[in-house]
Order: C-alpha cells, then sequence, then structure tokens
C-alpha cells in the first residue's frame, strides 16, 4: 500500500473517530443509539454444517514441532483455554504438508535460496521400489511437523488434509523441489504414476502407524502459477492442465489400490478465485468426478486479498460439491483484510472450512504469533525453545470468528454484507460475527424469526485501529440488553472492528409455531 493511500485511510479513519467520540458514553452504555441498519437473521436458510477453521502445518511446524516448548504453541492454536492470557484459537483443521526435499542426498538439486523451514523433507527416498517396507522409503523423516501434527490430534483437531506442494525432488526433471528450470511443469512424465503412487502410499501409512485418517488428499499447490521458476526460496510445482488431469485420474486408483477410495481427492488449490474457475471449467466430466473437493487460496496474483467477483460463479460451477477455503494469509497485522475476506468468502463462496496459511511466522504481520524459528535439524531437542516474541492483533480477530462459531454449526443467513451468522441446534445458541469499515455505525438485530427468549446477548469485540475515542480492546467481553418484546438488540460498532454477539436460548420457529431443527 502506498503511503498516500495510507495517509488517506488515517485521515478518514480518524474523522470516522471524531464523529464516532461523541457517542463513546452510549456504547459503553446499553442504551442504543440512532439505528442506521437493520440486519435480519434467517435460520430456514443455511447452508449446512460448518467443519471448521483451521491452519496449515509445514514450515512452522518444522521450525516449531523440535522444540521444547511446542506446547505452549500447540495450546495457543489447537485449545480454548487460556496460554499467559491469551484466548487460544480451538482450530480443528489441519493441513499437513507431505514434503519433497531431500535429507543429505547428494544428487538433489536443493537451489541457493530455499530455507530449511520451507524445505520438508520426504518419505519416498530413492526410485528403486515402492515397497513402503522397503530401504527406498524413509518413515523418519519430517520428524517436527508430525509432532506438532499429533499434539493437534492430542488437543482436539479432528479433521486432517494431506496436501503436497511439490513432488518427491527425484521425481522433478531437475531434481528440484524449487521450481522447474522454465517455470513450466516440473514433474517428469515418466514419474506421474509414481507421484500418485508417493501420496497414496504416505495416506495408507498414516492411517496405520499413525493414527491420522486423511479426510481429503490433495497433490497440487497453485499449480497453474507462473511463479514457480527455480531457484524459488520454497517448494513449488507447476503443473499444466493436460497434467493435472492425468495426476488425478492416477490418484484415484492409486488411493483405490490402498483400500482408500472413500478418501476424496481435493483440487485444485489454484491461487486465487478467477484462475480456480478458469482450472475447473477446462476439465471434462471425468475429471470432475474424480475430484470430490474444491480447494482454492484466498490471494490475487500473489498476496493480495481476493476482492473479485467470482466467488459467487465458482460456487455455482462445483455445484453441490464442497468447498474449502483452504489457504489464506497476508502482511496485515491487524486482521482487518483477513476479516473482510472471511466475510466474504463465507456470505459468496459458500465453504465448509476457512483455513489461514501459518499461524506462527518469525516476522511480519503474516503470523497471528511472530516468534523466533529454531533449526533444530529436523529432530527434537527439548532444550531449545521458540521464543514468542510477539502476538498480533490478527490472532485475536481470527478468535472472534474460531472462539465462537464452532464445528458443527449450521451457516445461515442474515441479510447485513458484513456479517455472517451459524446456529448450533443442540444448545439453541446463535452466533453473529460484524466487520465494520472506516465509518462508526448502529445496527438492529432482527430474531423474529426465532423464539427467541435470552435474557442479554454476550458482545466480544477487537478493535484492529485503536487510537483517539476507538479503544484497544482485544476479545473484549460485555453484555447488551435483549428486547423480547420485539426479539432485537441494538449495538452500536466502533469503525474498523470485529464484533461476535453471542445469543442463548434461541430454538428456531416451525411452520407450525413451535421450535424445530433446522432443514
Amino acid at each position: 500500500m502506498s503511503v498516500t493511500l495510507r495517509s488517506i485511510l488515517l485521515i478518514t479513519t480518524l474523522a470516522a473517530s471524531c464523529m464516532f467520540g461523541a457517542n463513546r458514553a452510549r456504547e459503553l452504555s446499553d442504551t442504543p443509539g440512532p439505528v442506521a441498519k437493520v440486519a435480519v437473521v434467517d435460520p430456514d436458510h443455511d447452508q449446512g454444517k460448518w467443519e471448521g477453521w483451521g491452519s496449515s502445518l509445514a514450515w512452522w511446524g518444522r521450525a516449531i514441532g523440535g522444540t521444547g516448548n511446542a506446547d505452549y504453541y500447540a495450546d495457543l492454536i489447537y485449545t480454548l483455554k487460556s496460554v499467559d492470557g491469551y484466548p487460544g484459537l480451538g482450530l480443528n483443521v489441519v493441513r499437513y504438508n507431505v514434503g519433497g526435499g531431500g535429507s543429505d542426498q547428494p544428487r538433489e538439486n536443493k537451489g541457493p535460496k530455499l530455507k530449511w523451514q520451507m524445505d520438508i523433507h520426504g518419505y519416498w527416498v530413492d526410485p528403486k521400489s515402492e515397497d513402503p517396507n522397503s530401504p527406498s522409503w524413509h518413515w523418519a523423516a519430517d520428524l517436527n511437523q508430525r509432532t506438532m501434527m499429533l499434539k493437534a490430534r492430542q488437543r482436539g483437531a479432528d479433521v486432517f488434509e494431506l496436501f503436497s506442494d511439490s513432488p518427491m525432488w527425484w521425481m522433478n526433471s531437475n531434481r528440484s523441489t524449487a521450481g522447474s528450470d522454465n517455470g513450466g511443469d516440473c514433474l517428469a512424465p515418466a514419474n506421474y504414476e509414481r507421484f500418485a503412487v508417493y501420496l497414496a502410499t504416505v495416506a495408507r501409512y498414516a492411517a496405520n502407524h499413525w493414527g491420522i485418517k486423511f479426510r481429503s488428499v490433495e497433490p497440487f499447490n497453485e499449480p497453474s502459477a507462473d511463479w514457480w521458476k527455480y531457484p524459488e526460496r520454497q517448494e513449488g510445482c507447476h503443473f499444466d492442465i493436460g497434467t493435472q488431469k492425468v495426476i488425478i485420474e492416477k490418484l484415484r486408483r492409486s488411493l483405490e489400490r490402498e483400500q482408500l477410495g472413500d478418501t476424496p481427492i481435493a483440487a485444485s488449490d489454484e491461487n486465487d478465485v478467477d484462475v480456480a474457475l478458469h482450472t475447473w471449467n477446462a476439465f471434462d466430466t471425468a475429471t470432475r468426478a474424480s475430484i470430490g473437493k474444491l480447494n482454492v487460496h484466498g490471494y490475487y496474483r500473489g498476496t493480495n486479498p481476493y476482492r473479485g467477483s467470482n466467488r459467487i460463479a465458482l460456487r455455482q460451477a462445483v455445484g453441490g460439491k464442497d468447498i474449502w477455503q483452504s489457504e489464506y494469509g497476508g502482511p496485515d497485522g491487524s486482521g482487518l483484510e483477513m476479516a473482510e475476506s472471511i466475510i466474504l468468502d463465507i456470505r459468496e463462496l459458500k465453504p465448509k472450512a476457512w483455513v489461514y496459511w501459518q499461524p506462527v511466522e518469525p516476522e511480519s504481520g503474516w503470523g497471528f504469533i511472530n516468534a523466533t524459528y529454531v533449526d533444530t535439524g529436523d529432530q527434537i531437542k527439548p532444550d531449545s525453545r521458540t521464543d514468542l516474541v510477539r502476538v498480533n492483533r490478527k490472532f485475536f480477530v481470527y478468535g472472534q470468528f474460531t472462539r465462537y462459531m464452532r464445528p458443527g454449526f449450521q451457516i445461515i443467513e442474515i441479510n447485513d454484507p458484513n456479517s455472517i451468522a451459524a446456529y448450533d441446534e443442540t444448545e439453541q445458541k446463535l452466533v453473529i460475527v460484524t466487520v465494520t469499515g472506516v465509518d462508526a455505525m448502529s445496527i438492529r438485530y432482527d430474531l423474529s424469526k426465532f423464539n427467541a427468549s435470552g435474557g442479554v446477548v454476550q458482545r466480544i469485540a477487537t478493535t484492529t485501529a485503536p487510537g483517539g475515542e476507538i479503544p484497544d480492546w482485544k476479545q473484549h467481553s460485555d453484555t447488551l440488553p435483549f428486547d423480547r418484546a420485539t426479539k432485537t438488540y441494538t449495538s452500536d460498532l466502533y469503525p474498523r472492528s470485529v464484533y461476535t454477539f453471542v445469543v442463548q436460548e434461541v430454538p428456531r420457529i416451525a411452520a407450525s409455531g413451535a421450535s424445530a431443527p433446522l432443514r
């Protein structure tokens, strides 16, 4: 973002803050101000059960999984308990990166830019044998990332996906996982079958030996991108659309041979929605039938958050197949861009899960948490520690969603474009998340389609741009009164903030007038 644009936004925010200052006393009391809009929640329109929130492992798993304080970070990411005063995120979706790198294998072309934490060691160390019990396979590799995956499971994570950034180094034409020499296909055609066998074999081994049943297997990561050109700083591999079709077919057969016929293939995990739509439209009927779930990233031509119009088009194109927003990340440490993206994704793309890239990063606003990475040589070293540097505001923003909109909730309709809503049928609990823009506002939330009997509404808020009259809130909690006569409540909202509302005792109204479960 340019300095000029940052200045304009700052001025706009300060102006909104001054306008809002006069209303702050009313905000902190429970007396509603002038109502700017009404948001109606409709539980009769839902998009099915929410599978959950998550992150990938990959780099941070390798960097932290072998250190003596790995449990500390596992608690922060995968539990809801308080850790040193920080409210755990409670993530339940884990994406495990099956690596392609070698360890002390002299023929591998590592490349001068490949960073150690981004070099994920693979299991099939040479092509002599497909037998996973032979010396051609080294199952002790990638210990740190695998350890963090098991820590996640111990803390309640229950949805696991296997994904590949690159085939094994020896499968690629230039013997490197850091991109092809010309930016085109990396995988040598002679190894198409072996790559499919590799993924299926790891999935079977994980089920038999690690107690991890992968919910899905994904063979590609941003396969249409033209930036996977040697020497890259991380694993990456380009696959032409024609090559993707072949790999998907071979992977389907390999999974069936491993008695994993019920494991869906996730594809194609393109960089953004526009490219994902193009790839899907280029697939033939047979390829589409072999794909059980569509994965897509939330970037735009690299790292900018996607703000295009094709979320709805992609949702319509894939029909009834499940979608995951499988990767999002960015340098905005405030979390506001991320929160806006979550709202857009859930309202328009309608994914079953929303997954962040790396929750713990060594620097910058990409991570929820910044920590000093330590290279333990991919081994458990209890005396090594990954020191926490800071907890970015983005951590608290993600928690506004993950801590309250839990797996198994139904995502239901709310007619405010800046809000999403979810309903827990068992507990008869309603959760609404609203993200504000540059202006302060007041919203009246209409729950007239419920048999609402709750006395109060719990409000949790994180402000992403505190200063002046805008408080420094990080999951600050208070309560609002609920008007039982009109089945509404009203809240004044600070600008550039994320609000979560939890309403108890709200059974849905059936057609007969009695409460009934969602359709």
